[in-house]
Protein backbone atom coordinates (compact mmCIF):
# COMPACT_ATOMS: atom_id res chain seq x y z
CA UNK A 1 0.00 0.00 0.00
CA UNK A 2 1.42 3.37 -0.96
CA UNK A 3 0.66 6.56 0.94
CA UNK A 4 0.85 10.12 -0.27
CA UNK A 5 1.22 13.41 1.51
CA UNK A 6 -2.49 13.86 2.27
CA UNK A 7 -2.83 10.38 3.76
CA UNK A 8 0.22 10.90 5.97
CA UNK A 9 -1.13 14.30 7.02
CA UNK A 10 -4.58 12.95 7.94
CA UNK A 11 -3.02 10.00 9.75
CA UNK A 12 -0.87 12.37 11.83
CA UNK A 13 -3.96 14.10 13.20
CA UNK A 14 -5.75 10.80 13.80
CA UNK A 15 -2.78 9.26 15.62
CA UNK A 16 -2.44 12.34 17.82
CA UNK A 17 -6.14 12.16 18.80
CA UNK A 18 -5.73 8.44 19.49
CA UNK A 19 -2.67 9.07 21.67
CA UNK A 20 -4.60 11.69 23.65
CA UNK A 21 -7.54 9.31 24.11
CA UNK A 22 -5.33 6.42 25.20
CA UNK A 23 -3.53 8.65 27.68
CA UNK A 24 -6.74 10.02 29.16
CA UNK A 25 -8.18 6.51 29.61
CA UNK A 26 -5.09 5.63 31.62
CA UNK A 27 -4.63 1.99 30.75
CA UNK A 28 -2.37 1.98 27.69
CA UNK A 29 0.49 4.43 28.18
CA UNK A 30 2.95 2.47 26.03
CA UNK A 31 0.48 2.55 23.16
CA UNK A 32 -0.20 6.26 23.80
CA UNK A 33 3.52 6.96 23.47
CA UNK A 34 3.69 4.88 20.31
CA UNK A 35 0.72 6.68 18.73
CA UNK A 36 2.07 10.10 19.71
CA UNK A 37 5.41 9.39 18.08
CA UNK A 38 3.70 7.91 15.06
CA UNK A 39 1.69 11.14 14.70
CA UNK A 40 4.96 13.05 14.42
CA UNK A 41 6.42 10.52 11.99
CA UNK A 42 3.33 10.79 9.77
CA UNK A 43 3.50 14.58 9.76
CA UNK A 44 7.18 14.59 8.81
CA UNK A 45 6.50 12.03 6.09
CA UNK A 46 3.72 14.25 4.69
CA UNK A 47 6.10 17.19 4.39
CA UNK A 48 8.92 14.97 3.09
CA UNK A 49 6.64 13.55 0.40
CA UNK A 50 6.19 17.06 -0.99
CA UNK A 51 9.99 17.30 -1.35
CA UNK A 52 10.76 13.71 -2.40
CA UNK A 53 8.09 11.21 -3.41
CA UNK A 54 10.31 8.15 -3.14
CA UNK A 55 9.47 5.87 -0.25
CA UNK A 56 11.97 5.89 2.57
CA UNK A 57 11.11 3.08 4.96
CA UNK A 58 13.27 3.94 7.93
CA UNK A 59 11.68 5.42 11.03
CA UNK A 60 14.49 7.77 12.06
CA UNK A 61 12.73 10.94 13.16
CA UNK A 62 15.91 13.03 13.12
CA UNK A 63 16.53 12.11 9.49
CA UNK A 64 12.87 12.66 8.60
CA UNK A 65 12.95 16.08 10.26
CA UNK A 66 15.83 17.13 8.01
CA UNK A 67 14.34 15.56 4.88
CA UNK A 68 10.90 17.09 5.50
CA UNK A 69 12.14 20.69 5.42
CA UNK A 70 9.41 21.58 7.91
CA UNK A 71 11.70 23.81 10.00
CA UNK A 72 12.67 25.83 6.93
CA UNK A 73 9.02 26.12 5.87
CA UNK A 74 8.11 27.32 9.38
CA UNK A 75 10.93 29.84 9.56
CA UNK A 76 10.19 31.20 6.06
CA UNK A 77 6.49 31.57 6.89
CA UNK A 78 7.30 33.47 10.07
CA UNK A 79 9.63 35.82 8.20
CA UNK A 80 6.99 36.46 5.52
CA UNK A 81 4.56 37.33 8.28
CA UNK A 82 6.99 39.95 9.60
CA UNK A 83 8.28 38.14 12.68
CA UNK A 84 11.65 39.38 13.89
CA UNK A 85 14.73 37.16 14.05
CA UNK A 86 14.31 36.63 17.80
CA UNK A 87 10.77 35.31 17.41
CA UNK A 88 11.83 33.03 14.57
CA UNK A 89 14.72 31.72 16.66
CA UNK A 90 12.53 31.13 19.74
CA UNK A 91 9.93 29.31 17.68
CA UNK A 92 12.58 27.13 16.07
CA UNK A 93 14.06 26.30 19.49
CA UNK A 94 10.63 25.30 20.83
CA UNK A 95 10.02 23.07 17.80
CA UNK A 96 13.46 21.46 18.12
CA UNK A 97 12.97 20.91 21.88
CA UNK A 98 9.64 19.18 21.21
CA UNK A 99 11.29 17.05 18.52
CA UNK A 100 14.04 16.14 20.95
CA UNK A 101 11.46 14.94 23.50
CA UNK A 102 9.83 12.76 20.86
CA UNK A 103 13.14 11.41 19.57
CA UNK A 104 14.24 10.49 23.12
CA UNK A 105 10.99 8.76 24.04
CA UNK A 106 9.76 7.21 20.80
CA UNK A 107 11.04 4.31 18.77
CA UNK A 108 9.16 2.45 16.07
CA UNK A 109 9.70 -0.84 17.89
CA UNK A 110 7.61 0.40 20.84
CA UNK A 111 4.72 -1.31 19.11
CA UNK A 112 6.20 -4.54 20.48
CA UNK A 113 6.90 -3.28 24.02
CA UNK A 114 4.90 -4.26 27.03
CA UNK A 115 4.24 -1.61 29.68
CA UNK A 116 6.82 -3.33 31.94
CA UNK A 117 9.45 -3.35 29.19
CA UNK A 118 8.85 0.32 28.45
CA UNK A 119 9.10 1.20 32.14
CA UNK A 120 12.47 -0.61 32.31
CA UNK A 121 13.62 1.30 29.20
CA UNK A 122 12.58 4.62 30.75
CA UNK A 123 14.56 3.74 33.84
CA UNK A 124 17.64 2.95 31.69
CA UNK A 125 17.44 6.33 29.94
CA UNK A 126 16.95 8.18 33.25
CA UNK A 127 13.33 9.22 32.65
CA UNK A 128 11.90 8.03 35.99
CA UNK A 129 13.91 9.97 38.60
CA UNK A 130 11.88 12.41 40.65
CA UNK A 131 8.55 11.34 39.18
CA UNK A 132 5.82 10.89 41.74
CA UNK A 133 3.28 8.41 40.50
CA UNK A 134 3.40 6.40 37.31
CA UNK A 135 6.48 7.16 35.17
CA UNK A 136 4.71 5.77 32.09
CA UNK A 137 1.87 8.24 32.55
CA UNK A 138 4.27 11.18 32.99
CA UNK A 139 6.45 10.26 30.02
CA UNK A 140 3.39 9.63 27.84
CA UNK A 141 2.13 13.10 28.79
CA UNK A 142 5.54 14.60 27.93
CA UNK A 143 5.60 12.93 24.53
CA UNK A 144 2.00 13.85 23.75
CA UNK A 145 2.62 17.49 24.72
CA UNK A 146 5.60 17.55 22.35
CA UNK A 147 3.64 15.80 19.59
CA UNK A 148 0.80 18.31 19.98
CA UNK A 149 3.16 21.23 19.46
CA UNK A 150 4.70 19.62 16.37
CA UNK A 151 1.47 18.42 14.77
CA UNK A 152 -0.40 21.65 15.49
CA UNK A 153 2.44 23.70 13.99
CA UNK A 154 2.43 21.32 11.04
CA UNK A 155 -1.32 21.83 10.60
CA UNK A 156 -0.84 25.61 10.40
CA UNK A 157 1.96 25.20 7.87
CA UNK A 158 0.01 22.63 5.85
CA UNK A 159 -3.07 24.81 5.65
CA UNK A 160 -1.09 27.93 4.79
CA UNK A 161 0.70 26.06 1.97
CA UNK A 162 -2.51 24.69 0.52
CA UNK A 163 -4.03 28.19 0.50
CA UNK A 164 -1.04 29.78 -1.24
Amino acid sequence: MQFRDKEYYRASMERLRQAETLHSKGDAYALAIYCGGLAVECLLRAFRWKVDRSFEGRHDLSDLLKASGILRVDENRMRRRGKDAGDVHESSLAFRAAMNDVVVLWHNNLRFASEARLKAHLKRINRVQGIKGDPLKKNAADLIDAAQLIVKRGMVLWNSKTKS
